[in-house]
């Protein structure tokens, strides 16, 4: 007796379903990708009960005939590819042929489609059934509505959220896909309401705002770079306005949205010593590359996306963001309101405040006159409570923590340094003990030549030579973080490596709360400070300036109402 017999289409496009259809926004996102590749200009979508009722998109693409609009529910037909060459040369965001036909077998659609040149139709299926067809009147373009979701898979249900989370998650891939096509004209309707709107103009900056709010793009970073022909574009919403969670980091593909964790941890990064810990920006970045280059064929979402060189990738994204970043002259934080707030909300909404300058190719050529200081001139007149000095001049007062200033100075210094060791060697004339364990000189002995790079030189478990930049009091340090690094990965990360190591060089080495310092080192200090990249804020992200305007200081006194 036969066991195994073939599965029935139907069947078949059910189970496939789960891949594709997992929730109303899943349906919202392939409906309007299938949209987009048909070329449309002008895309609306109208949701009932967050698509569990109705889910309607209505374009104005290229639309179909009588025949395509049949073979459009049949599982893998596609107009997107026709052979292996179109498979590794895929511009389109549909190619696999599956989705429609997924969405039919867990619900009823409706098909009203017209091209141009050619009488509307209407095609109908209920539950992977075909029920009819008829004459349709309608304008070129496409109405697809999908109604009644997992009428027929009622366990699917288990798997919808709350209503709230149903909605932000349409929401959200609404964002996704009028930022990946500010060509196209998109509306979102939800339950008769207009939610959002945006006008398809290429105009960047008031596509952010309509779709973050105003305000948003007031202190908006733009790059554009090409790296091996790769073009990167980023779009750097101003740190001052940060998030808990990594979400509004968004990476597009030949306006695909994706998900790729080292491009995002890329963002992240290239944003360091902007923003505080645990914080994290709003960023766009928009690569648009030889399809070649990346294989987008690895999930029926087509969210997931493989590239070559994809480590080379993301370090060139790093470091663009961060040149983008250090490179404009940013705002010290002032206002009496925000700096009155809690600090986790005032980090949250008001870290910094951007200066935009245009980038032309007179930067190199300008004066130093012409280019405005990071940190402005101002006057000396004291200390507050051992740790916050106070400066003056005719903008009003200025309050520097000497802590993070000086931090911030000695970690660019060793980060720099770390950057490009220096090959020359200090001997010590009498042999440096190291309180270390013998797994750790064990650590040591395997990766004599590791340490030797960064000119550490170790004889009878002793150091004998280090690099001329690093100060005595701070071996200890150095050593632990490099045997650390080799005990955890088994070689130095000389990203981590110089990060970490500046960082508590830095720390551990600055001037202290209640230190005392003189006018002159309050002088060489601010001197330093004003010849960092990032004077604004110390490595973990605290603000190392903060301002008090004088509107501010006679506000406080009631003498301004």
């Amino acid at each position: 007796m036969a066991l195994i017999t073939k599965m029935d289409a139907r069947l078949a496009n059910m189970i496939a379903a789960g891949e594709v259809v997992d929730r109303p926004s899943s349906i919202v996102k392939e409906l309007v990708e299938n949209a987009i590749d048909a070329k449309a200009t002008s895309i609306t979508i109208e949701i009932e009960n967050v698509g569990m009722n109705k889910i309607t998109v209505t374009d104005n693409g290229s639309g179909m005939d009588f025949s395509d609009a049949h073979l459009a529910f049949e599982r893998h037909a596609t107009s997107k590819i026709k052979n292996e060459y179109d498979l590794s040369h895929i511009y389109t965001l549909g190619f696999r042929g599956e989705a429609l036909a997924a969405i039919q077998a867990v619900s009823k659609v409706s098909l009203k489609t017209k091209m141009e040149g050619h009488e509307g139709i209407e095609v109908i299926y209920h539950g992977g059934h075909f029920v009819e067809d008829k004459k349709a009147t309608l304008n070129t373009g496409t109405v697809i509505t999908v109604s009644d979701l997992f009428y027929n898979t009622p366990a699917r249900f288990k798997y919808i959220k709350s209503e709230q989370a149903e909605k932000y998650a349409i929401i959200d891939i609404f964002d996704r896909l009028a930022l990946a096509n500010p060509d196209v004209r998109f509306k979102l309707i939800m339950d008769d309401k207009l939610i959002k709107e945006t006008f398809g103009n290429h105009d960047f900056y008031q596509l952010i705002d309509q779709i973050y709010g105003s305000k948003m793009t007031k202190d908006m970073i733009i790059f554009n770079k090409t790296f091996q022909n790769i073009e990167i574009t980023g779009y750097l919403i101003s740190p001052k306005i940060t998030r808990s969670r990594k979400k509004d980091i968004s990476i597009f593909v030949n306006h695909r949205y994706i998900k790729n964790y080292k491009l995002i941890q890329s963002v992240i990064d290239g944003y360091h010593g902007f923003l505080m810990t645990q914080k994290y920006p709003i960023a766009l970045i928009h690569l648009h590359m030889d399809p070649q280059l990346l294989d987008v064929n690895v999930h029926p979402q087509k969210y997931e996306v493989k590239f070559v060189n994809e480590l080379l990738l993301a370090y060139q994204i790093e470091q663009y963001i961060k040149d983008a970043l250090e490179q404009k002259t940013h705002q010290i934080p002032e206002r009496y309101q925000e700096i009155k707030k809690p600090i986790q909300e005032a980090y949250e909404v008001q870290q910094l405040d951007f200066e935009i300058h245009e980038e032309n190719d007179q930067d190199e050529n300008q004066t130093e006159e012409s280019v405005k200081p990071k940190i402005p001139e101002f006057d000396y007149i004291g200390i507050f409570s051992g740790t916050y000095l106070l400066f003056q001049n005719q903008d009003g007062l200025f309050l520097v923590d000497q802590h993070a200033a000086q931090e911030r100075i000695r970690y660019e210094h060793y980060f720099e340094k770390l950057g490009n060791p220096s090959k020359s060697q200090r001997q010590l004339l009498i042999p440096y003990d190291l309180d270390l364990t013998h797994q750790d000189l064990e650590i040591i002995k395997q990766h004599q030549s590791d340490f030797k790079a960064y000119q550490f030189e170790f004889k009878n478990q002793q150091l004998v030579g280090l690099p001329t930049w690093l100060r005595e009091k701070e071996i200890d340090l150095a050593i632990e973080e490099m045997i650390s690094q080799l005990e955890e990965h088994d070689t130095i990360d000389l990203k981590l490596l110089r990060d970490h190591l500046a960082k508590d060089i830095s720390c551990k080495g600055s001037i202290k709360a209640n230190q005392h310092i003189s006018k002159q080192e309050v002088n060489r200090l601010m001197a330093d400070l004003r010849m960092c990249k990032n004077p604004y804020t110390c490595p973990h992200g605290r603000p190392t300036v903060i301002k008090l305007s004088h509107y501010d200081v006679e506000r406080m006194f009631k003498r301004v109402v």
